[in-house]
């Protein structure tokens, strides 16, 4: 297929949209952007040779510097952490300002109402990229001599909607402001997710999309899925950003473990999609065969606290990673390591010093090495000094207890933002599949079935580690194990709110900021976001919206 045909499909694809749905920003790598010259000499599959690495470019660039914290994927995912009170900002234990830490929407609950910014970075940062994988699902058609292109842009595709779906899915939260009203915006906006976008999507259309039911927006993610599947069959990875049959069977899993959700079978509004053991059934089947295909590793010691390599670089546990580099690098503050790595002297980290709650570190063993990643109130720098590249007492004494040393620099470069900036991150990870295991065993088998396979997997963490409790405490201790052995990945608020599990932050000796502490029963209401008003705006199809759940929480005041 020559420039005629390709130019023609491709101006279909790049203007298509232009609602904020399919907004208008490029997201081509910029090393390797396609020019009219190359266009007008290649054929198809040079044209998305070129254009495929413009996916994962998307995931790697802002969304429109909006905070520091707008760095692609893994800032967008890092602030559910903040969201479920996995990561804990401490550095105003020390007295330093804690608006330093520049996740502090998540952390506090403010900044979700329509026209602010956690609606508006999730939307622009997602659509763009899922346009980018419209664009190559469009050119590649149904030749199966482009297969490869056309299944890993359903995958990402999947991917990118499967977390809008869940984000976006609204479930009731208690509230203490305003509880009527948002109690009956959640109501009116049940079952609803985001609008579907795709290479058939035209701007008519965009400008009068609806959101997606769930049971619409679930049925399409399995159809790219199958396709996705089907693709890549026999492909092997050539990049550790791009999909293999293994992400998409964990994705599979991923999907089936939300449509599990006990809220789904009483709300009706799975329609013919599986729900409560059914779907928990098809996630354990598709996380064992994603661990078949992927070879099943785990992450050992040495990979976890390698002070150079630790959590930046790719291993054989990581089914897909995203990956920055000089060229992609926006600034020294729009990065992972600026913010989550304590080593990274040129950031905010040193005066946030991001870690965990002092109640997760107490009840952590000791014979748990990630514990000793975890610098305790007591530690001193000769305690530490086996897992850090820190040296000098005063800086170290700078980084506040609680902080955690998984994400270390790029090649442990302190000083060199653009060295210390270039680090592979994970999107998915074994170990993900193994919790996704111990979890279906507890809802399809019992507590003993899954806590076999809890016990089993922690020897990899603690060979000390045992656990002899039974019932609910054992799926409340395979989140929180989950909830550590994933921090600052984004993984577990998803888990918790189809879960509905509630948080404690207002506790004796706490070290969440006073704003940041709330306790709750079940699910926090900023775990529901809302659509953003520039969508609403362009988009007249949309006629309901989630209610803002911006402080409608109050911290805790009186800690007993």
């Amino acid at each position: 297929m020559k420039f005629t045909k390709i130019f023609t499909t491709a101006a279909v694809a790049l203007g298509a949209v232009v609602a904020l749905s399919g907004c208008i920003r490029e997201t081509f790598p910029k090393e390797s952007a396609i020019t009219e010259s190359q266009l007008m000499t290649g054929d198809a599959s040079t044209v998305l040779e070129t254009l495929l690495p413009g996916i994962h470019a998307g995931l790697t660039s802002t969304a429109g510097a909006y905070e520091h914290t707008d760095y692609g994927y893994a800032g967008w995912a890092a602030y559910h952490d903040f969201e479920c009170k996995n990561v804990v900002a401490n550095g105003w234990l020390l007295g330093n300002n804690p608006n330093y830490n520049r996740f502090m929407t998540g952390a506090r609950g403010y900044g979700y109402a329509p026209n602010s910014i956690m609606s508006a970075m999730t939307w622009m940062g997602y659509y763009p990229t899922i346009r980018s994988c419209n664009q190559i699902i469009n050119l590649a058609g149904d030749n199966e001599d482009y297969a490869k292109y056309r299944g890993i842009a359903k995958a990402y595709r999947a991917m990118l909607y499967l977390d809008l779906a869940r984000l976006f899915d609204p479930l009731y939260a208690e509230v203490d402001i305003n509880a009527t009203t948002y109690e009956q915006g959640i109501l009116d906006a049940q079952g609803l997710t985001v609008p579907i976008v795709t290479e058939d999507t035209t701007e008519d259309i965009a400008k009068y999309n609806d959101r997606a039911t769930r049971e619409e927006m679930f049925n399409f993610i399995f159809a790219d899925l199958g396709d996705a599947l089907a693709c890549l069959e026999g492909y092997v990875q050539e990049k550790p950003f791009y999909p293999t049959q293994a992400v998409v069977h964990g994705l599979y899993a991923r999907a089936y473990m939300w449509l599990g959700c006990a809220d789904f079978e009483n709300d009706g509004l799975n329609g013919e999609l599986p729900s409560g053991n059914a779907a928990y059934e098809l996630a354990k089947q598709h996380a064992e065969t994603a661990l078949q295909l992927s070879g099943g590793a785990i992450m050992n010691e040495e990979q976890w606290t390698n002070t150079t390599t630790g959590f930046n670089t790719v291993v054989p546990a990581w089914m897909m990673a995203v990956v920055t580099s000089a060229e992609t690098i926006v600034s020294n503050l729009h990065q992972h390591p600026a913010h989550f790595s304590p080593e990274a002297l040129y950031g905010y980290s040193q005066y946030t010093s991001l870690g965990v709650s002092k109640q997760v570190y107490d009840n952590l063993s000791n014979t748990d090495f990630r514990k000793n990643l975890i610098k305790g109130p007591d530690t001193t720098l000769a305690d530490f000094q086996k897992y850090t590249t820190i040296k000098d007492q005063g800086t170290f004494d700078v980084i506040a207890p609680y902080a955690f040393f998984k994400f270390r620099p790029g090649n442990g470069a302190q000083t060199d933002s653009t060295v210390g900036g270039s680090v592979a991150l994970p999107i998915m990870r074994n170990e993900e599949m193994y919790f996704i295991q111990m979890e279906a065993a507890y809802h399809l088998y019992g507590d003993a079935a899954a806590r076999d396979l809890l016990i089993q997997f922690m020897g990899n963490r603690d060979s000390n580690y045992n656990f002899y409790r039974t019932g609910e405490e054992v799926l409340a201790e395979i989140i929180a194990q989950k909830a550590l052995e994933f921090w600052g990945e984004g993984i577990v608020m998803y888990d918790m709110k189809r879960l509905d599990m509630g948080v404690t932050c207002g506790f004796e000796d706490t070290n969440y900021y006073v704003e940041g502490r709330h306790n709750t029963k079940g699910r926090l209401p900023w775990w529901n976001y809302c659509v953003p008003q520039g969508e609403l705006d362009r988009n007249e199809g949309i006629k309901k919206n989630n209610p803002d759940p911006s402080e409608s929480l109050k911290p805790v005041e009186d800690i007993q």
